[in-house]
């Protein structure tokens, strides 16, 4: 029989091993649970990643879908103003500036003494951040300048600065750096413009010669300058007949605001057709000694025209010119180069060998025809020089 000291302590090992165990499947599932909660935030971690990654990627495809920044409401602000030459002034800014927005009395420079210093002409300059002002001729003086200009977004900026006036002559040739249309273009039929642009401002107080091509032209042609007086824009508001090649030659005699004659001419032909329906032309003006000056060759249609010359004999056929239909420029080398309809010619070529507007040289009139594609031409003095105009018909 077990004594009862004996009983109760195995009753109380017996607790404590229940205990022991309970405690160590608590720790267990403890243990359980916190390698789960680790994985769980794992797994948020991962999800999160890549969650930003696909939002990026969204943001990047739909780019251009956004809503576009707000518009620049900051005026421009001048930085520098330069003196080129005793007749130009350049206006440097931070930003873009609306050239179409450019008036001149919108500037007005004066002299130490209250003297207003005379505004010929106003135009961007080398870049849109710049603005070219003309002027009449400045001394080497302290001058203040003031004006109003609107960058490209049309926020206004009034400014002043003041500049020291150069005494530099510009000795730099103006030349033309666009006409419009280009050489060859079709469907000219409404509101057919030539524009003639310069590298700068051009005296429109002086000579300026052009030859159309049919001679009509001259006069259908409205004649213009641009506020800026870099652009001459002859302008027809009726519509151009069917089928009708048109030439355009401006003479290099205008001149810069110093007198600098333009450098070379302006040229250019254009169809009212839908497509300019010609051959193309290259040939050589000689001349034995001297400089050949401006020269002109003009391209004269020929037809067989039927002539009486005796009642008695019967008519024979003559090729005549008729008309001249085609024009081209020479160059400073004599070479020329241009289009014209497939047929019969009566070429001639002249020269102004002075800019006076007379022709000093001409060739003998010479029968062409187009299959040849090319042709020489000698320049001889004219006995009685007339004005280039003259041997256009």
């Amino acid at each position: 029989m077990s004594h009862p000291i004996e009983v109760r302590s195995q009753k109380l090992e017996t607790r404590r091993q229940k205990c022991r165990t309970g405690i160590r499947i608590l720790t267990t599932k403890t243990q359980r649970h916190k390698g789960s909660a680790e994985v769980r935030t794992q797994k948020c971690r991962t999800q999160m990643v890549a969650l930003v990654a696909v939002t990026a990627v969204v943001m990047l495809a739909c780019a251009k879908k956004m809503v576009p920044p707000s518009p620049d409401r900051f005026s421009a602000h001048l930085q520098e103003v330069e003196t080129r030459t005793r007749s130009q002034v350049a206006l440097v800014f931070d930003e873009e500036i609306d050239g179409s927005k450019l008036v001149l009395d919108s500037f007005r420079l004066v002299g130490p003494a209250g003297e207003t210093l005379a505004l010929r002409g106003v135009s961007l300059g080398r870049s849109d951040a710049e603005v070219q002002l003309w002027t009449s001729t400045q001394e080497v003086k302290l001058y203040e300048v003031r004006g109003f200009v609107r960058d490209r977004a049309g926020n206004p900026t009034r400014f002043r600065a003041r500049f020291r006036g150069s005494s530099k002559r510009d000795t730099i040739a103006p030349r033309v750096t666009r006409v419009d249309p280009a050489p060859g273009a079709a469907r000219q039929k409404r509101m057919v413009r030539v524009r003639v642009t310069f590298s700068e401002a051009i005296d429109t107080s002086g000579v300026v010669e052009y030859i159309f091509v049919p001679a009509a032209y001259d006069t259908q042609f409205k004649r213009e300058w641009t506020s800026d007086w870099q652009t001459l824009v002859f302008s027809r508001p009726e519509s151009m007949p069917s089928g009708v090649n048109v030439y355009f030659l401006l003479h290099p005699r205008a001149t810069d605001l110093e007198g600098n004659v333009v450098n070379g001419p302006a040229f250019t032909y254009f169809t009212s057709d839908t497509i300019f329906d010609a051959v193309s032309i290259r040939g050589k003006a000689n001349r034995s000694g001297g400089p050949l000056g401006t020269g002109v060759v003009f391209f004269t249609e020929s037809a067989a025209i039927r002539v009486i010359t005796d009642s008695l004999q019967p008519p024979r056929t003559e090729t005549l010119p008729v008309r001249t239909t085609g024009l081209a420029p020479v160059l400073a080398d004599g070479s020329f180069a241009t289009m014209v309809r497939k047929g019969e010619y009566e070429v001639v070529v002249v020269a102004d060998t002075n800019a006076d507007g007379l022709a000093e040289l001409v060739s003998p009139f010479v029968k062409f025809n187009t299959d040849a594609e090319s042709l020489n031409l000698t320049l001889e003095p004219e006995s009685l020089p007339q004005p280039v105009n003259a041997y256009r018909r």
